[in-house]
């Protein structure tokens, strides 16, 4: 574990200085995993490469930033990749593109590395009604925010809210069922 450290802590280090071999390192170890958060979030692949090359970006210029006694490296990473993606689907540019793109396609989406496979939420989810499918997938797994699936879906703000809350209560009761 120390090894892992102190390697974690010279690419820092290597970053701060400018080195572009520790930049090269981290694509090739980190990229596909933070691609695929941004691709979950986004469904469209052109984007997804055009924000993973701009998560590295902004990598580069903040890595003054990161503290690792806030956290480990892959995990600042993964929070500028979320962020990013998250920013870039709620951007006018994105909205205006998926505009008439069908919901259907995101739906049960899930990676078989993902936590959700692990902890046999998919199953679950996929026990529920289309709503709250459709719902759960749209704020938890796609980065959409009550009033983003309120626009999408045209429906009102306090109802995105109350259908959330109560498909949260309906999965929690089902986890409970199968935990038992």
């Amino acid at each position: 574990m120390q090894k892992i450290t102190d390697l974690i802590n010279t690419i820092v280090d290597r970053l701060k200085e400018r080195d572009t071999t520790a930049m090269n390192y981290l694509y090739e170890h980190y990229s596909s995993a933070l691609y695929g958060i941004i691709y979950r979030t986004l469904g469209d692949e052109a984007i997804a490469e055009e924000t993973l090359h701009d998560v590295f970006i902004k990598i580069w210029n903040q890595i003054d930033k990161y503290d690792p006694d806030k956290g480990n490296l892959f995990t600042w990473m993964y929070r500028i990749a979320r962020n990013q993606a998250i920013d870039v689907r709620r951007s006018k540019k994105f909205q205006y593109n998926n505009k008439s793109t069908e919901l259907e396609p995101f739906v049960n989406t899930f990676t078989s590395e993902s936590k959700e496979d692990k902890y046999g939420l998919k199953e679950l989810i996929k026990k529920m009604n289309e709503d709250c499918i459709k719902l759960i997938n749209m704020n938890f797994f796609m980065g959409f925010s009550h009033n983003d699936i309120s626009n999408e879906l045209e429906m009102p703000l306090g109802s995105v809210k109350t259908k959330i809350r109560s498909c949260i209560s309906k999965l929690r009761a089902l986890m409970e069922k199968y935990n038992d």
